[in-house]
């Protein structure tokens, strides 16, 4: 038996890498293969037939999981494609390839904005809409919450993130529905703040996760550690959950007790410590007072055949910009 694959995701996630490491001129083959395949991977329409009498949505202008050949709209997959396509259209064609037509952007925007339900929050396929208590029918023993729907911190988060971009880009385009978007979508994150400061990650693990998500979808909404109680919590939960030598792990136990759970032996994990110090350059704290544990820890942990191969380069649409400016 086979399954759909994660194509979109996995190609909309290293074209946002890729750029972080400068090196655009020498990448500019693998960003037009990559800008391609999520162009051609873009639903152009939506469902044959009365689809909405047979409990289907709009799907024109989304992004599937794998491919168009998938044809159900995921919120991530099309915000995180729809950030890609916006990206690389801040560079040149001549590096990139053309850019996708203002049209299907637009079509892109429709599909997130219908995905929003009225908590503020944006959950994966379909907007909640679902009781609760349908989920005592749920036949699974290891899989909670698949019976209905329900809103994520990370696809909200991805959803500002995308249309803070796309109003910058294309500020007259459903202004006012965006920014009413942006508004609720980050008092959603905010009210969902566990009551250590993190939030419960769906889509990994989990607490480290669903925090940098969270922090991301801030930031991008203009909350930072100055101006929003729940970054500043957030900080104080990352700084609690860090290590004496200044990195982090959670074990993937966090997900099924619903509290975070450090590795045994207060191991690290590489990944997970990106995640926390991203976490805090995004929060804004490290304008004026970050610890220089989490910096210590990516020097010791370079390899030590590169003497130069350690440090953090992080991605942002500033130095999209200005990459884009130098060519």
């Amino acid at each position: 038996m086979q399954s759909f694959g994660s194509q979109v995701w996995d190609a909309s996630m290293a074209i946002q890498a890729l750029p972080a490491g400068n090196l655009n001129n020498e990448l500019g083959s693998v960003l037009t293969k990559g800008h391609e395949f999520l162009k051609k991977s873009q639903i152009r329409e939506n469902p044959s037939g009365d689809f909405v009498a047979h409990f289907r949505r709009i799907s024109k202008g989304g992004w599937a999981f794998s491919d168009q050949d998938l044809r159900w709209q995921v919120s991530d997959c099309t915000t995180e494609a729809l950030k890609c396509c916006l990206l690389l259209s801040m560079l040149p064609p001549e590096l990139v390839g053309e850019q996708l037509e203002p049209e299907r952007l637009y079509d892109a925007v429709n599909i997130i904005i219908s995905l929003q339900s009225p908590t503020g929050g944006v959950s994966a396929w379909e907007p909640t809409r679902a009781p609760k208590w349908l989920e005592w029918l749920n036949p699974i023993e290891f899989q909670e919450h698949v019976v209905i729907e329900y809103e994520h911190v990370e696809c909200t988060s991805s959803a500002i993130q995308a249309l803070v971009l796309f109003r910058k880009l294309y500020p007259g385009h459903r202004k006012r529905q965006i920014d009413n978007f942006i508004t609720t979508a980050a008092a959603y994150i905010e009210d969902i703040q566990n009551t250590d400061g993190s939030w419960y990650g769906n889509w990994g693990i989990c607490f480290m996760y669903g925090t940098w998500f969270a922090i991301k979808g801030l930031e991008a909404a203009g909350r930072t550690y100055y101006n929003c109680e729940a970054v500043r919590r957030s900080v104080e939960f990352l700084l609690k959950t860090q290590t004496d030598d200044g990195d982090w792990g959670e074990s993937y136990t966090s997900c099924t007790n619903k509290i975070y759970t450090p590795l045994e032996g207060d191991r690290s994990n590489l990944v997970q410590t990106a995640m926390g110090l991203m976490s805090l350059i995004l929060s804004g704290q490290f304008r004026y007072q970050i610890p220089n544990q989490p910096f210590r820890f990516c020097k010791s942990k370079k390899p030590a055949s590169n003497e130069d191969s350690y440090g953090v380069s992080m991605g942002s649409e500033s130095s999209w910009r200005a990459e884009s400016t130098k060519m």
